[in-house]
């Protein structure tokens, strides 16, 4: 079989890790525009046609982060075994991952399908509002397939080192789904009037473009997964792929209920604080894309190394990934502690939500570089297939947020300024227990194992 793909370690690793970075976090704001701009257009139909889409968001957030159940596997096995010159078993363990990845878009969204009106009717929607998020729901679960396929081929792609080839598939499915929005909300030209649904509709299609160009794409590069004729399982492969996958796509799940909770806490102090940490949060999407990036690049870079049996590489390449990440989330935080009310007044003029939303951005910017630390080293993590001590890490100490919000907020009188000080706080910890974590080397004890077991078999 011809293999296009090498193991990218034994490049430059500094050319490496900002070759794999920057795809990755332009990748990020790719796929938050994909929100942005249905919004803009869903806009025009009026307040119920928007609220019935963000309300939907929280629901799509939670199944999107079941895609870590798969994605994180593939690409994590992928990486090692590029590394590991096993092209083959890379392409085995996809095939399986894929499976895997199906089996959960069915499960998931066969169950938000059925008991839909019961979360909207949680969230307090109206009767208006919830036939409008129905509508637009039903048609995104219809096509929910095609999201979780683009995701696992992009994990193939990242575990082969190639983050560029996914985010030029991505923009041009952006760019297809921001011109087929108004063609199929409004009926321009010879399309029918579809309404809020036109807006599903020209995701799903946007988003079987993407995926059916990065199936051409991996097919000419001969790394499509491979499947046996019958799709049987492989419960060693499936059990491994889980065991990487199942810790970070529980933790993505619960960090997106607890923000819902949050929610409610924040809701207390008025509409405004609502509206400064959502404007909050869009600013912050600076420093969460440039995480993200670097975490691609660290997932990589420790996968294939650990592939190739180069564990002091694999370490030193993840320190070096936080390293840079760090540094620029330092210059990131800095633009945020100097100059909040430049940017929040970029989003309202309203005065108190500007004073709220730059409390916001001053508390966050001094724990903003442990934010850093969170992200990449759960790519690393990832990348040495052992992801559990970040979902230890990460479940407990997101879940403590709420009565230390409501502690701080409510008990000691701090106000919204408290709930920001929780998610300040618990973002530090999260940050420093990651990195103490893996420099105390327990990834490598678990590669050993794994080692150790195989001997055994091979016995």
């Amino acid at each position: 079989m011809k293999n296009d793909f090498q193991p990218i370690i034994y490049r430059n690793i500094h050319g490496t890790i900002f070759r794999l970075s920057l795809p990755g976090m332009i990748s990020s704001v790719l796929e938050t525009l994909f929100q942005l701009i249905d919004a803009y257009w869903v806009g025009r139909l009026g307040a119920d046609a928007l609220a019935a889409i963000g309300g939907c968001a929280f629901i799509l957030w939670a199944i999107f982060s079941l895609t870590a159940l798969s994605v994180n596997g593939i690409a994590a096995l992928v990486a090692q075994n590029i590394g590991a010159q096993k092209a083959e078993e890379g392409r085995v363990a996809a095939g399986q991952g894929l499976i895997l990845n199906t089996l959960t878009v069915v499960f998931a969204g066969g169950l938000v399908y059925l008991f839909q009106n019961d979360l909207y009717r949680l969230m307090g929607f109206d009767a208006r509002v919830l036939s409008l998020a129905r509508q637009y729901m039903s048609i995104i679960l219809s096509g929910m397939i095609f999201i979780f396929w683009f995701t696992a081929f992009e994990a193939v792609f990242r575990g082969l080192g190639d983050t560029k080839t996914p985010m030029i598939v991505l923009a041009f499915g952006l760019t297809l789904n921001a011109i087929a929005d108004p063609f199929f909300i409004f009926g321009w030209w010879i399309f029918p009037e579809m309404g809020i649904g036109g807006a599903a509709f020209a995701t799903v299609v946007s988003e079987l473009a993407a995926v059916v160009g990065l199936w051409w794409l991996l097919k000419r590069k001969h790394y499509l997964p491979t499947f046996n004729r019958r799709l049987i399982i492989d419960r060693a492969l499936m059990k491994k792929l889980m065991a990487i996958g199942a810790p970070v796509a529980f933790g993505g799940f619960f960090f997106s209920i607890i923000y819902v909770v949050l929610t409610r806490i924040i809701a207390q102090f008025g509409m405004e604080a609502i509206a400064a940490i959502g404007i909050g949060h869009r600013i912050e999407g600076i420093a969460w894309f440039a995480c993200v990036g670097f975490s691609v690049a660290a997932s990589t870079l420790v996968g294939q190394n650990v592939g190739a049996g180069r564990i002091k590489q694999a370490a030193k390449a993840a320190w070096l990934v936080n390293g840079y990440g760090v540094a620029i989330l330092l210059i990131v935080s800095a633009i945020y502690y100097f100059f909040p009310d430049v940017l929040m007044g970029v989003f309202t003029q309203d005065p108190l939500v500007q004073k709220i939303g730059t409390d916001y951005l001053r508390i966050i910017a001094l724990f903003e570089i442990f934010l850093a630390l969170e992200v990449i080293m759960e790519g690393a993590f990832s990348g040495a297939g052992y992801t559990l001590p970040v979902m230890l890490v990460s479940v407990p100490i997101t879940a403590a947020r709420i009565p230390l919000a409501y502690l701080l907020a409510v008990n000691m009188g701090l106000g919204a300024n408290g709930i920001w000080w929780a998610i300040a706080i618990t973002t530090g910890l999260k940050g420093f227990l990651n990195a103490v974590l893996f420099a105390t080397g327990i990834w490598k004890r678990k590669l050993q194992r794994e080692v150790n077991h195989e001997i055994e078999q091979n016995r």
